[in-house]
């Protein structure tokens, strides 16, 4: 089976070129930190209360309308609201159908465990482009054990089930980590069964956004084990044949790295290159601007009279980062990409060298050597 396409072709066109132009072609709104889910990696949950007790306070609708307005006459069209969970935030639909009027293209990531009949009827009559699910496990033990929240498995399902019943498209995302690895042919499996695409990740970037300190540390696997479980997952999803070339290409060092989505990859030259700050920006639930939302820095004031002398700004600061010559030159680079969200998230500093995601890299290389023409039978199983 052959990887299906995420992102058209004419996605791929408009982004390669708002990139060379600096347009701010996608924006991701992050309505609120808050989440019914309490997940053990997450990069940025608080409760209501941390919420309330903050001197920042969220913007509120009027705010993320004039924001949206601004942007739209600056060159975006494709918008993301995400959260925390976004359904949650108290004047989501009366934001979200606005939005949807302004001719804006919005997508919604969301644990999907808040999309009731009333929700489906409402995007039925404002479709989004799409709504990213992420699928946290196979079963109710598996999402308390991730997320620590009890009986929302067969509601995630159920709203899977009415999105598509609908014609809403849904996309899966997962989150691997030791607490779920053990459902993942069962999430594969679920995604098969329902036609949907399902993207799983084993890297998890260190929530230095919910605390500082956590610079370099998550709940994850060791570079090894992720590695294996990403060799692993593809295998699972696309058959031993399609797996036979992507080890090929990993040896190769032409295969795209691990940890990132598809707004990271801009597939035109088959190169990686990153958006944020080109063709991209993320907005807080609090007020800031910066290129991605893994990032503390650089981080701006959102000036919400003039997006566009924003804008301008966060292009300047961040065409002026800097990663480390070390990472730029190593010959692991195309594998790796060591990014610099990646690099701030695991050393602190955008000029930092990721020493786990050079591990995971050289552990990719060593799992493709050791797993490639070997025997379709001898594969490790997930129960």
């Amino acid at each position: 089976m052959e990887p299906k396409q995420v992102e058209p072709r004419i996605t791929s066109y408009l982004f390669s070129k708002a990139s060379k132009l600096r347009i701010p072609l996608s924006g991701t709104f992050e309505l609120s930190p808050v989440c019914n889910f309490s997940c053990r990696m997450c990069y940025v949950r608080k409760t209501k209360q941390e919420v309330e007790n903050s001197p920042r306070k969220m913007l509120t609708k009027e705010q993320w309308l004039s924001v949206a307005r601004q942007a739209k006459e600056e060159g975006m069209l494709y918008l993301l609201l995400t959260g925390g969970e976004p359904l949650l935030w108290p004047d989501f639909w009366e934001l979200y159908e606005e939005l949807i009027q302004m001719g804006l293209l919005v997508s919604i990531n969301t644990n999907g465990s808040m999309i009731d009949e009333a929700a489906v009827e409402r995007f039925k009559k404002y479709p989004p482009n799409r709504i990213n699910i992420t699928l946290y496990g196979g079963n109710d033990d598996t999402y308390y054990d991730l997320c620590q929240t009890r009986y929302v498995y067969e509601r995630v399902d159920r709203a899977i089930n009415m999105l598509q019943k609908a014609h809403i498209q849904v996309k899966l995302n997962g989150s691997l980590t030791p607490d779920n690895i053990h459902d993942l042919a069962e999430m594969v499996a679920y995604a098969e069964r329902k036609g949907l695409i399902y993207e799983p990740v084993t890297y998890m970037f260190p929530p230095i956004r919910r605390d500082e300190n956590l610079v370099g540390q998550n709940e994850r696997f060791t570079p090894k084990e992720a590695a294996h479980h990403n060799g692993e997952a593809f295998r699972l999803r696309f058959g031993e044949e399609m797996f036979q070339k992507r080890m090929r290409s990993i040896i190769e060092g032409t295969v795209p790295p691990p940890g990132l989505d598809e707004n990271c990859i801009d597939p035109m030259d088959g190169t990686v290159r990153c958006r944020a700050g080109k063709a991209s920006f993320w907005i807080t639930w609090d007020g800031l601007i910066g290129p991605c939302g893994m990032m503390t820095k650089p981080m701006l004031e959102l000036n919400y009279e003039s997006f566009k002398t924003t804008w301008e700004e966060l292009v300047q600061v961040t065409n002026d980062i800097r990663l480390s010559g070390i990472c730029t030159k190593c010959e692991n680079q195309k594998l790796c990409h060591s990014c610099a969200a990646m690099a701030l998230a695991e050393t602190g500093s955008h000029e930092g060298i990721p020493t786990y995601l050079c591990e995971m890299v050289d552990e990719m290389k060593k799992y493709a050597k050791e797993h490639i023409h070997i025997n379709v039978h001898n594969t490790t199983t997930y129960k």
